[in-house]
């Protein structure tokens, strides 16, 4: 794979797991249930709390670091500002070669920013990846949506469908993600 099909790759699922999120919040929600039709459709999108915005295509942008220095993901978007979302990965120099090359871009369907440990087989087994949240912020901004950096281990026992598992199993929300 390369670069710019892994970019494109990452860029499809910032751009899905938002939508997932933004819809699951509609479904979820008392308030966008019991508010009123009329009303809302007057609303900027961002401040629509019955309708999930539509979310346009993302941009991804990579950043080399060299080995060593820290590789993350930095995003944060609010669909009140009327531009794309952009999502920055920090990556080490070696991930066009070591990790998007062999396929690795995506694990178990979430975007891999560095791979920290090998099997024998040369599948990661521990990356550092991402965590995407997507809500309405009923204070503020509206709709939005923000990641975090996560490192899961990745369970091979069904080689067709990895599972990823936190590490430090620190929140229910990270247990296991497939």
């Amino acid at each position: 794979m390369r670069t710019a099909e892994a970019r494109a790759a990452i860029a499809t699922w910032v751009t899905r797991e938002i939508s997932d999120g933004f819809r699951r919040t509609v479904e979820e929600s008392d308030t966008s249930r019991t508010a009123r039709p009329r009303s809302q459709e007057r609303l900027h999108p961002a401040y629509n709390a019955a309708r999930a915005p539509e979310v346009p295509p993302t941009v991804v942008r990579m950043r080399q670091v060299p080995a060593g220095e820290r590789t993350s993901v930095i995003f944060t978007w609010k669909v009140e500002s009327d531009s794309q979302p952009v999502f920055i990965v920090k990556v080490p120099t070696y991930w066009p070669r070591r990790i998007a090359a062999p396929g690795w871009a995506l694990v178990a369907d979430c975007p891999v920013v560095d791979v920290l440990a090998w099997d024998a087989q040369r599948r990661p087994i521990k990356i550092k990846s991402v965590s995407l949240y997507s809500y309405f912020d009923s204070t503020i901004h509206g709709w939005r949506s923000w990641a975090d950096n996560v490192d899961y281990d990745v369970d091979w026992r069904d080689p067709e469908r990895p599972a990823l598992r936190d590490p430090a199993l620190e929140s229910a929300v990270h247990a296991v993600r497939r």
